[in-house]
């Protein structure tokens, strides 16, 4: 007889609560006493704040160049952003930069949190946390310090996206239309939605996005609201050449493209960082490499949704899925064209690739069986993001940043994992059509029977 004596399961319960609480009220600390650190050099947050407090003394001429920080650090929202936040704006600036600071931290936690849930398989590996981690979260830092509203953008996105999988889509349009709003690029991904015959969503999208931006018109008026919905247009959507030239470094398809292609004058820029190392190869036309960039991105764009529409051709041959296996594809699919939006996007600055959470934590729920051959890709590629993403930035001097910027590694590492999701893509459909086949096989091998 075993006298041995094992643990309760409840008094192992108690046991683990006291540790979690503690590690809750030490991070909770830290991330309080991180945050008097970070708002002490913000960069966009002062862009809002004093847009916020020009619309406070009364002033409405949003998109000129005195009504924020001056001709670079001008206000380039719609005016939802800022009459949305007017809470935010009345309060010190001291305080209210410690509030964003906070709203920050939540963002990326709900980011986290949304996509454990949406891909619970790599939550057992320790080994792949760390890895997803260093993959991303230099990305998440340089949010904080920015203060950047890309970081409430994509968190409304992948909020957005999680109710677009469980069939939500007033919710899904909703979060959708408001991180359209704040930021134009997620525009790009309608396209899919339409692919995918969402009418319910894509239609809620266009009545939420309507309304949001009408919404001002309660503290501007109809016509004064339309005609500063008209002056961010011009000033923000269809003329990007100033802030193209004078904001970060555009890490996007087009912006690789111009500094490669194109002779570009970094001693133009109006604030006097200038000290970027030309590596162009040609010397093209700014037009000539819009143009180049354009039936690139086009031609990528359209394949990837061919890709799409191909797998959905043949899981509908024959192959009954679980709504889980749908949602699976649905997920990893989404990953894709969120690589493809910062690929092809006008804009791509570095702070932009805190969406690519997403991408990397779907790879990771491949690379948690590496006995399969996309396990093992995945497996690879992840680690060689992680290796660069937690390499170079640690390398000494502003001069080699200022060059790894230019040269566009980040640019590199998208390409690098959109890649890595179109392989992927292609092994699992591959799947499904032999799968789809198995059926129809066994059928004619018995009918051929006597």
């Amino acid at each position: 007889m075993n006298n041995s004596r094992r643990p309760c399961p409840t008094t192992s319960l108690k046991s683990s609560h006291p540790t979690r609480l503690l590690l809750i009220l030490v991070g909770s600390i830290a991330i309080g006493l991180l945050g008097l650190l970070f708002i002490r050099n913000l960069i966009d947050f002062p862009v809002y704040y004093a847009a916020g407090q020009s619309l406070i003394s009364g002033r409405t001429d949003l998109y000129s160049p005195d009504f924020a920080l001056g001709r670079v650090m001008d206000y380039r929202y719609p005016p939802f952003f800022l009459i949305a936040l007017m809470p935010v704006w009345s309060l010190p600036y001291t305080l209210a930069a410690y509030v964003w600071y906070l709203l920050s931290v939540l963002e990326i936690i709900g980011c986290v949190l949304i996509v454990v849930r949406v891909f619970p398989s790599f939550r057992v590996s320790r080994i792949l946390w760390v890895i997803v981690a260093f993959g991303v979260i230099q990305y998440f830092v340089m949010a904080l310090h920015y203060g950047n509203a890309h970081l409430l953008a994509t968190f409304l996105l992948f909020a957005s996206l999680y109710y677009a999988l469980e069939q939500k889509d007033l919710r899904a349009a909703a979060l959708m239309a408001l991180a359209i709003t704040i930021k134009l690029t997620p525009v790009l991904l309608l396209p899919y939605f339409a692919l995918k015959r969402r009418w319910t969503l894509l239609g809620s999208v266009c009545v939420f996005l309507v309304a949001f931006n009408i919404a001002p018109s309660i503290y501007f008026g109809f016509r004064g609201n339309s005609e500063l919905l008209r002056s961010w247009y011009g000033h923000v959507v269809a003329s990007q050449e100033f802030h193209e030239d004078n904001g970060p470094i555009n890490l996007s398809l087009k912006g690789q493209l111009r500094r490669y292609l194109s002779a570009v004058d970094y001693s133009q820029r109006v604030d006097g960082d200038v000290q970027y190392p030309a590596i162009n190869l040609a010397s093209l036309s700014r037009q000539q490499v819009v143009g180049v960039w354009a039936v690139i991105a086009a031609g990528l764009f359209a394949g990837v949704l061919f890709l799409v529409w191909r797998g959905d051709g043949s899981s509908q041959a024959g192959v009954q899925h679980s709504d889980r296996d749908r949602a699976g594809f649905f997920a990893h699919e989404l990953s894709l064209i969120l690589c493809l939006m910062l690929f092809a996007g006008p804009l791509t600055s570095k702070i932009y690739f805190i969406a690519l959470l997403w991408p990397v934590a779907c790879l990771a729920g491949f690379a948690v069986d590496r006995k399969t051959r996309e396990g093992r890709i995945a497996m690879r590629v992840l680690v060689g993001v992680a290796l660069v993403n937690s390499v170079l930035p640690l390398l000494p001097g502003r001069s080699v940043q200022r060059l790894l910027l230019v040269l566009g590694i980040d640019f590199y590492l998208n390409c690098l994992l959109m890649a890595a999701l179109m392989f992927v893509l292609v092994l699992r459909q591959r799947v499904l059509r032999e799968r789809s086949a198995e059926p129809q096989m066994q059928v004619l091998s018995e009918a051929k029977m006597p």
